[in-house]
């Protein structure tokens, strides 16, 4: 019997309306005086109301897909593959190694404001683009970043990208990936970096799959591939090549994510990718575009991998049972081919949910820096 099946659903809600008939067709009799009355006015109150909680969560499991089944919501191990598919990297000269590291080395604009409680290491920035898109963004800065000795010191940028519905502090809170990236630079995985965290609902509360509306609605594909970065480069010391940028996101920031490595490798020259998807996917109330419509059809990755390929490198994480994003994943998957370059990290069982993508990250980390030539630690050889 699956978890996330119409049987376990719908059978949870029978139970609990049952109860509650049951309950109010016995109330007479349980409406007795005396301790034992009491209990077990109680006991049927609480045993109602503990099916009402069950039948609810299981409902939205099946709608967001947190738990894919019951050994995943048991705990129980799976064991991931990792597979690298189409083109692998080579080795830069010592030329390509110092444009990599070039970038802002004297911001002209002004830096965001602090955010309570974390110090001058998380600002504020607001950036607004050419057409007014504006949006806000969280911007982590590395241990260090005002030490006068680096003041010559450039950054490579990581994009943090947050799913629907959602906040950019999930990165800070249940996704933390402050010392996510911490540990991979002590360890020498990777280099310290600067990470970018938008704010994708623009308005509020808008699904907005990170993609262009119509004329006089935000833009925010154009805001994310290029308002954001000139924003950053300007008021901060990051690099400035498209191989020390990689978009990073999970659910819907996923999809996100592998949207700006593939149509963006102008700019992003890596994605990361954590229960993602990969055909353009919008909500209900909110259609930037028709689904039949040419930016459509531009807009799927599948095909664009199969047809015409950037010179793009991602990190594809999923899980074989996870409805929102195994399904486009395996195709996308199928598709690769070089010049783009993807290892893909696939479980068996594996949730929608921030504990699988937390879990994920310090693989993600690790291959950012193995990889994508502006994120390796300083000194690393190249493979």
């Amino acid at each position: 019997m699956s978890l996330t099946g119409p049987l376990v659903q719908w059978g949870s809600i029978a139970v609990a309306a049952a109860a509650f008939v049951v309950v109010v067709a016995l109330w007479a009799r349980l409406a007795r005086r005396g301790v034992l009355a009491v209990v077990a006015r109680g006991t049927a109150l609480v045993g109602v109301n503990l099916l009402v909680v069950f039948a609810m969560l299981v409902s939205a499991n099946d709608h967001f897909a947190f738990y894919s089944g019951w050994n995943d919501l048991l705990g129980a191990n799976a064991d991931a593959v990792v597979r690298t598919r189409g083109a692998v990297r080579g080795t830069e000269t010592a030329a390509q190694q110092d444009a990599l590291q070039a970038g802002t080395t004297h911001p002209t604009s002004p830096r965001g404001t602090p955010v309570e409680g974390y110090g001058d290491r998380v600002q504020q920035l607001t950036v607004t683009g050419a057409d007014g898109t504006t949006g806000t963004v969280l911007v982590v800065l590395p241990h260090g970043y005002d030490d006068p000795s680096q003041a010559s010191t450039t950054y490579p940028v990581v994009v943090a990208l947050h799913g629907y519905p959602g906040d950019p502090r999930q990165w800070l809170t249940a996704l933390d990936v402050r010392p996510a990236v911490e540990v991979a630079v002590k360890s020498g995985q990777m280099a310290d970096l600067i990470v970018v965290i938008p704010d994708l609902e623009i308005p509020a509360g808008r699904d907005t799959e990170c993609l262009d509306g119509p004329p006089g609605q935000p833009q925010v594909e154009t805001w994310l591939s290029s308002a954001l970065p000139k924003a950053v480069e300007a008021s901060y010391r990051a690099r400035t090549s498209p191989q020390a940028w990689a978009a990073m996101g999970f659910s819907m920031g996923g999809w996100c994510a592998a949207e700006m490595a593939v149509l963006h490798p102008q700019q992003y020259g890596a994605g990361i990718v954590m229960g993602g998807y990969f055909r353009y996917d919008p909500s209900s109330d909110y259609v930037p575009f028709s689904p039949d419509s040419p930016q459509a059809r531009a807009h799927d990755l599948v095909a664009v991998a199969a047809e015409a390929p950037p010179a793009a490198s991602l990190f594809v994480a999923s899980s074989r049972d996870d409805p929102e994003s195994w399904p486009s994943t395996k195709a996308f998957l199928a598709a690769v081919r070089a010049p783009m370059s993807v290892t893909s990290l696939v479980a068996k069982t594996g949730g929608h949910r921030s504990a699988v993508w937390a879990a994920q990250m310090p693989q993600a980390l690790a291959w950012l820096g193995r990889t994508v030539p502006g994120f390796a630690p300083s000194g690393a050889p190249a493979p």
